[in-house]
């Protein structure tokens, strides 16, 4: 039975702001044999795909759930799995040797899947309802500094290579908004509207977000568009013979312009997401704007980028 709900997100300016409507199908169990392990699995991997939820996220959960039905080494009955047998294959599941992280996306696969199974009805109470996250300190994240930011944006305008004037737009908006990578060659010319100064986006989990364009943002993208004759029904960022870009190659042309301009830290294009935060977080000191901005779920996601701005703050004591 369809259950669907609506959400809501934000643009910066170095280079601005976003609303979100997701859409999730839920799925029910309605058959009268008690339901095996493997089979709720497969009906996980279908609510998984009703969502939206991404290629890596999917395989990631199911990765982690194939684990426990391999340790429980046979097809169990889902309504024999108790909070016990969750709490011991925690403890030696695999006998891998595993940092805070890896055992803490697996505790988050099992209380998905055992909620989604709870809510579909073969369970009457969630053995995984007892499972914790370990606390753990997250990383401080790779990003551009704003100097760093203009260098690479500077070696693009610089260049009189064919796909520069794409590749500027393309790494202006990506720094510019904090969009995704996925969202970003999801994109066709019609989710810009120029008049509104906003970009309609494929979000994560499949909800659909507008996000805000500053004015110079807005310029850039309407001399793009103008300058590759590009219509509505188009992908807005096309390689040389017309076809939508994919992620691998926009990572390449990453890799190329952030080497001409002489940066040399290890840079992903989720880092330029990265910088986005950082720099909206910077310029405002509102770790809430910064969560909206991002779209994220719960403010203890965005709470990295606090530590970015101590990292910054270490940095430039050092250096009085």
């Amino acid at each position: 039975m369809p259950n669907l709900a609506d959400t809501s997100h934000n643009s910066v300016d170095w280079l601005g702001e976003q609303s979100v409507h997701g859409h999730s199908l839920r799925i029910h169990w309605e058959g009268g044999e008690p339901m095996k392990l493997s089979t709720a699995i497969t009906h996980f991997d279908t609510q998984l795909r009703a969502d939206g939820k991404s290629e890596r996220t999917r395989q990631a959960y199911l990765r982690d759930l194939r684990k426990l039905e391999a340790w429980l080494k046979r097809d169990a009955e889902v309504t024999r799995i108790a909070p016990d047998t969750l709490a011991r294959f925690l403890a030696n599941g695999n006998g891998e040797m595993r940092s805070a992280l890896t055992v803490n996306r697996t505790k988050t696969a099992l209380r998905v899947f055992f909620r989604f199974i709870t809510e579909a009805g073969p369970l009457k109470e969630n053995p995984a309802r007892l499972i914790r996250s370990t606390p753990t300190d997250r990383r401080v994240p790779n990003y551009l500094s704003i100097d760093e930011a203009r260098r690479l944006l500077d070696a693009i305008t610089n260049s009189d290579s064919a796909l520069a004037k794409r590749d500027h737009a393309m790494f202006s908006l990506l720094l510019g908004t904090g969009i995704r990578l996925g969202s970003l060659v999801a994109l066709n010319v019609a989710n810009v509207n120029l008049a509104e100064g906003t970009v309609t986006i494929n979000a994560k989990g499949g909800r659909e977000e507008t996000v805000f364009l500053n004015a110079r943002l807005c310029k850039l993208l309407a001399r793009y568009i103008k300058v590759v004759s590009a219509t509505d029904g188009t992908p807005l960022f096309r390689s040389r013979n017309g076809r939508r870009l994919g992620p691998r190659q926009v990572q390449l042309r990453l890799k190329h312009w952030v080497k001409a301009a002489g940066i040399t830290k290890p840079l992903s294009v989720h880092c330029l997401r990265h910088s986005f935060a950082s720099r909206l977080y910077s310029l405002s000191g509102d770790l809430r704007l910064v969560q909206r901005a991002l779209g994220h779920r719960h403010i203890t996601t965005t709470e990295i980028y606090v530590k970015v701005e101590d990292k910054a703050l270490r940095k430039a004591l050092a250096n009085m």
